[in-house]
């Protein structure tokens, strides 16, 4: 993958038009002739997957956010606990960290695990820092205090959670798709080491490469499932997911009896479901997703990221993008890792 210059400029063009109001609802599929051209997309997509599911995220009981939030169309204040301090527009506790993993690519140019892990840390220990540290988060930072490397300091939760910041490594420039691979493993590693987490990783990582070479999304999910023996994600989940697209249950239904927890196993199978449901409507998907509540923010950057593989955000609702408060940051830093001509996939252990 050759990694482009600059940023595509109609990213930052639709950025300011959106804020603007200035750009109508459109659907417009992103080209696909480059592979590098849309990580800008893929990264704005999941970010705003992510912000759209802060307000029911964590939030189990459906008649709760229907009560307070009707259908998820628009960003809201968290309702749950867990976020306090944030308000409509922030990204929940993946988004930062996420964002964080972009902040360090672009200051080094590359992926270096070592230097990430350093300013998690420090991300983590500031007192300052408002963004809720759950259990993966908390056994993770306890490792590294105690001595433990970044490549063993990874927690053993089952949690999702740990294989949706991948976004920005799809910025980098990699000699070839093994070696983004082994880098989308050895990050999610980091915070979840059971191999369950990793493998969701790789998995969702090689369907945005076959989305990128041009298969459709049912397409990219069938051909990564058949495409090598995954040793901790059963063929049940797949054939689960399948049946529930084709049925007739809502997706919150759905989503509720694959499981709205933070656990792989039933998050992997609700992001299935939404994007074989929903192949060629990323909005609809997103917002089913977030009123479906649960682990809805990880499931969301998930679901943004290939969606993002396969279209523009030009086609998400303007109202999405003028609370959230990160993107002039993420834009920023988009730009300063696409304008390194020579960035490198670099030192993954």
């Amino acid at each position: 993958m050759n990694q482009p210059k600059h940023l595509d400029e109609h990213l930052t063009s639709w950025i300011r038009k959106r804020k603007k109001g200035g750009l109508p609802f459109l659907k417009i599929q992103h080209p696909m002739q480059n592979p590098s051209n849309n990580a800008g997309d893929m990264l704005c997509f999941s970010l705003l997957g992510d912000a759209l599911a802060l307000g029911p995220h964590w939030i189990y009981d459906q008649d709760e956010i229907h009560a307070k939030l009707g259908r998820v169309t628009s960003l809201h204040d968290p309702i749950a606990r867990y976020h306090q301090g944030k308000s409509a527009g922030d990204l929940t506790h993946y988004g930062d960290q996420t964002l964080l993993l972009l902040r360090s690519i672009a200051k080094d140019g590359r992926f270096d695990l070592s230097h990430f892990a350093a300013r998690w840390r420090a991300f983590w220990e500031d007192p300052k820092t408002i963004s809720y540290r759950d259990g993966a988060t908390r056994k993770t930072l306890e490792h590294l205090q105690s001595g433990l490397s970044p490549e063993r300091a990874g927690s053993d939760s089952h949690d999702i959670g740990g294989a949706v910041r991948i976004g920005p490594l799809f910025l980098l420039s990699w000699p070839n798709d093994n070696a983004l691979i082994e880098a989308v493993r050895n990050e999610t590693a980091f915070t979840h080491s059971q191999e369950q987490v990793v493998e969701s990783a790789e998995f969702f990582c090689r369907v945005i490469l076959a989305l990128r070479s041009g298969a459709t999304i049912p397409e990219a999910l069938d051909s990564v499932k058949n495409a090598k023996t995954w040793s901790a994600l059963p063929a049940k989940w797949f054939e689960d997911a399948h049946a529930s697209a084709k049925s007739d249950a809502s997706d919150s239904a759905a989503l509720k009896t694959h499981g709205l927890s933070c656990n792989t196993d039933g998050a992997f199978q609700g992001n299935c479901h939404l994007l074989l449901r929903y192949p060629d409507d990323p909005t609809t998907a997103l917002i089913e997703n977030a009123t479906a509540g649960g682990d809805s923010a990880a499931r969301g950057l998930i679901l943004g990221l290939v969606y993002g593989a396969k279209f523009s955000p030009i086609i998400l609702p303007a109202d999405w993008l003028s609370p959230w408060k990160a993107h002039d940051e993420v834009i920023a830093l988009i730009q300063t890792v696409s304008a390194n001509a020579n960035a490198v996939s670099a030192s993954c252990p």
